[in-house]
């Protein structure tokens, strides 16, 4: 059986090293070290899912949402935001793009997996506030109480 392909789209290495030895199991992954070379992959390639991360260098992760968005709305539903520059404020410019889940950085590995997982499977879209979104805004309010 064929792996699913996911796109990691984050300029930092250790992370990109991070998560595909967390996905290889299970995934396929390839690489973009930038929001311009995510696009010169997305426009040649279908992935099951995309891992993103908002701040990059050249072209940002809104700048990748903005291009699915005009170009490919049926893949913001697969999109899985894993980014450190999550926040309240983020959180409300990201709404409008409808993705499947979004994590703050550092993550919990349990928690990645599940919504890799959840992004791979959802092609319903169920709107904003997905099991992955609440996963987020549970760990947000945790980090922020402790």
């Amino acid at each position: 059986m064929e792996k699913p392909f996911i796109l990691l789209v984050d300029d930092n290495e250790a992370t990109c090293t991070l998560i595909t030895a967390l996905l290889r199991k299970e995934f396929e992954v390839e690489t973009a070290s930038d929001g311009v070379e995510a696009l010169e992959k997305l426009r040649t390639k279908t992935y099951a899912t995309v891992i993103l991360d908002l701040v990059m260098p050249q072209l940002d992760g809104y700048g990748v949402l903005d291009y699915l968005k005009e170009q490919h709305p049926d893949i913001l539903r697969r999109v899985l935001i894993v980014s450190a520059a999550i926040n309240s404020k983020e959180l409300a410019r990201l709404k409008p793009y409808e993705v499947c889940a979004v994590i703050s950085k550092p993550f919990e590995v349990d928690t990645l997996l599940s919504a890799v997982k959840q992004c791979v499977g959802d092609v319903s879209g169920g709107g904003f506030l997905t099991s992955g979104v609440i996963l987020l805004l549970a760990d947000f309010l945790r980090q922020r109480l402790m």
